[in-house]
């Protein structure tokens, strides 16, 4: 065999029709079914048939692999979805923390993925903080405090909504769970009454919500947020009305 018709080395030849697309696309199947944590440029490599080195064509490292994921997991995110013009700006409100947990909740990776993200921003990102910004800012909110707000609500939602995750991933039986809430409540049982005395006395009730789905709170969250911001712009509006 001639020295120019010898077959390559696999690192020489790559894999023909790779994409940055196809890295991407592969990287988030595993993601989704395995955790952001199993993603890793050494696995991809194996899945897609290549040496390590050769993805270096397609994604500088593994932080621009996880921004491009990002992008492609956030894309299309809308918290606008059945806007009306006649709604109040609460119910539009109530409406786009709805839309935003529900199109959350339809990808699993999207919050791993947004705390590891260190782009410039998704569209989808700029998309939504514009739009609270106007929920906000036709409610009466001055401009910073409306920003102040919707930087505030957006790290409420974020640990709300990664509890469900984290729920979600703890798959227990009935019987388990009762088991751990019995243990937790004699655990607060446990407590020096004349240090913890609420706590001692409330054991059985505290026991039961700390064990309770955080899905069946999703409304209260709701209401919390939006009630706040009602009594948060009463108190600005007090406040820039000037003295008789």
């Amino acid at each position: 065999m001639s020295e120019t018709s010898a077959p390559q080395p696999p690192a020489a030849r790559g894999k023909p029709g790779l994409t940055r697309a196809a890295v991407v696309a592969r990287a988030l199947e595993i993601g989704t079914a395995e955790g952001l944590e199993a993603v890793s440029l050494r696995r991809l490599a194996q899945e897609l048939g290549v040496t390590p080195m050769a993805l270096y064509r397609h994604v500088r490292d593994k932080q621009d692999l996880i921004n491009a994921m990002a992008d492609v997991v956030l894309e299309g995110i809308d918290a606008t979805v059945g806007f009306r013009p006649e709604m109040t700006w609460t119910e539009r409100m109530r409406l786009a923390m709805n839309n935003y947990k529900e199109q959350i909740d339809a990808r699993p990776l999207a919050l791993p993925l947004s705390i590891a993200y260190t782009g410039d921003g998704p569209p989808s990102f700029w998309k939504t903080l514009e739009d609270l910004l106007a929920i906000l800012l036709d409610a009466g909110f001055r401009r910073r405090e409306a920003i102040v707000l919707i930087r505030m609500i957006s790290g409420l939602l974020a640990g709300y909504l990664l509890l469900l995750q984290q729920d979600r991933t703890t798959p227990f039986d009935p019987q388990q769970i009762d088991l751990i809430r019995r243990q937790f409540a004699l655990t607060l049982l446990s407590l020096p009454r004349d240090q913890f005395m609420n706590l001692v006395e409330s054991a059985d009730e505290t026991a039961e919500v700390w064990l309770t789905d955080p899905r069946d709170w999703w409304r209260n969250t709701v209401d919390l947020i939006v009630f706040g911001l009602e009594g948060m712009l009463e108190r600005s509006d007090d406040e820039a009305r000037p003295e008789p």
